[in-house]
């Protein structure tokens, strides 16, 4: 007869102690993927950022095509003490230029990643899904080998950040 408590009290202890894990709601667990470039480059605000890339290319531009002549030159063995040393400027100036610009184009673009990382979570959770990825990223690491069609969000990312303002 006590055996028959102990049992009942037991199972009384395991029913209330499961209670809350049958209160628990779903969670997602899809996983979905955005083609990040193209969701920031839909961001209202973007064009204040390529507006500064424009800027930083046409800038580098000229010393690139000069730095890259001077690369054929050396790399056919052709270059001068002169070429040489103009190629070591040339480096470094294409580096300053660079530095220059990278923390403007950064400074503009480090809000828009932020909203977008914010409508990415919205979208994701509106669309019941626990995890979004890089595509290109999750490819180029052969992270996924296949993920279905259906499993892109990134038209619908692309919407949502349309009704963001200027």
């Amino acid at each position: 007869m006590k055996r028959s408590w102990i049992f009942l009290a037991a199972i009384a202890v395991l029913a209330l102690a499961s209670w809350p894990l049958a209160q628990k709601k779903d969670v997602p667990s899809r996983v979905g993927f955005i083609d990040a470039e193209t969701v920031i480059q839909a961001h209202p605000r973007y064009g204040e950022v390529a507006k500064l890339q424009e800027q930083a290319d046409a800038e580098l531009k000229p010393l690139i095509e000069k730095l890259r002549a001077l690369e054929e030159k050396i790399a056919k063995g052709e270059a001068t003490a002169k070429d040489r040393e103009d190629y070591q400027v040339l480096t470094e100036a294409v580096k300053k230029v660079r530095d220059k610009w990278a923390p403007k184009i950064q400074e503009k673009l480090d809000p828009l990643i932020k909203e977008v990382d914010q409508v990415v979570a919205q979208v994701a959770q509106e669309l019941g899904f626990a995890v979004i990825m890089n595509r290109r990223v999750a490819a180029s690491s052969n992270l996924v080998v296949y993920a279905d069609p259906n499993t892109d969000i990134t038209q619908a990312v692309v919407e949502a950040l349309k009704k963001l303002k200027k």
